[in-house]
């Protein structure tokens, strides 16, 4: 059996499984946990794979370490999203983390990610530092008055005019702004950040332009993901790009986690990781829209022809190949 991603109108992407672990419709999404050959257990959302077994903490290494080791003490840390408690996990991996607040619309979906996704959140959410919502992202910033050190976004993609794009906005980050306290950075996932998609990356790095004085775009090959996967930071007054040295990283690692902490991440890779070819210099100066609540973003295809009934997510028999 093969589980069959429609990445875009155009490309399929086929896991093959050994089995489904869980199918469920939850009051938001669907949601599929399968046992994939190549990359483990994974989670989809809607059909789009979110993180799999076998490289899940490279990419939440990638989404969180950057701005936690940025910031010179992270005692407030809110997260938006980050259902399977991996972000969680990479968030308290901190000594001086006091209170991690992670805020989740679906929990039906993190329930299921709390039984079948054991080694993502590793006991998180049993942590006593951890403080869990179960609600509207945006609307918990909105009404939240507390102060934070470094805030993380780590939400589905964000698709046409869908209910995720409310959190992808100029004005949903005005307000994670006026949530930071000063030298506060922002971290979000950027969408994918290749030479073949790009646009909407860069949408997301003009609109954090509009709200923030300083913002970075770092990018990463995620296998699972099969694509090159971008990240952003944005800060007032912290400069993404003063974490410039690897051996400046690699002593901040050495002071702030326990030395078997992390998997991939070292002060070469995240050092690389923000040097981009002169194709992705180029579409990163380029101008064009942002994303707005008063606006209708619509993502921009890199094909001219689509077909607009394709679907998201099916599975498929083994014998599908001809």
């Amino acid at each position: 059996m093969y589980v069959v991603e429609m990445a875009d109108p155009v490309d399929r992407y086929h896991y093959r499984v050994k089995s489904i672990l869980c199918s469920q419709k939850t009051a938001f999404q669907s949601v599929v946990i399968a046992d994939t050959y190549n990359h483990g257990v994974a989670l989809y959302l809607d059909g789009v794979i979110q993180s799999a077994a076998h490289d899940e903490d490279l990419y939440h290494e990638m989404l969180v370490q950057p701005a936690m080791l940025l910031h010179e003490k992270p005692a407030d840390v809110l997260i938006i999203g980050g259902g399977e408690g991996a972000t969680l996990r990479e968030v308290l991996a901190h000594r001086t983390v006091r209170k991690a607040v992670m805020v989740d619309i679906d929990q039906e979906a993190v329930e299921l990610c709390r039984l079948h996704l054991t080694e993502w959140h590793c006991g998180a959410f049993e942590d006593p530092r951890a403080e869990i919502h179960f609600r509207d992202g945006r609307e918990f910033i909105e009404n939240d008055d507390r102060q934070y050190d470094v805030v993380i976004v780590d939400v589905v993609d964000m698709l046409d005019n869908g209910p995720a794009q409310r959190l992808y906005t100029r004005q949903f980050y005005e307000l994670i702004k006026k949530r930071l306290r000063p030298g506060g950075i922002l971290a979000i996932q950027g969408l994918e950040f290749s030479i073949n998609h790009w646009k909407d990356h860069t949408a997301l790095r003009r609109t954090l332009q509009t709200v923030f004085a300083n913002v970075g775009s770092y990018h990463l090959n995620i296998p699972s993901f099969l694509c090159s996967w971008g990240f952003l930071m944005a800060s007032d007054r912290i400069d993404a790009l003063d974490l410039v040295s690897p051996l400046d990283i690699e002593g901040r690692i050495s002071a702030k986690l326990d030395p078997d902490w992390l998997d991939h991440l070292t002060g070469e890779l995240l050092h690389a990781s923000f040097c981009n070819c002169r194709e992705l210099k180029l579409y990163l100066s380029l101008p064009g829209p942002i994303v707005d609540d008063d606006d209708r973003y619509v993502r921009l295809p890199d094909i001219q022809e689509v077909d607009p009934t394709w679907e998201r997510l099916r599975l498929v028999r083994d014998d599908w190949w001809p």
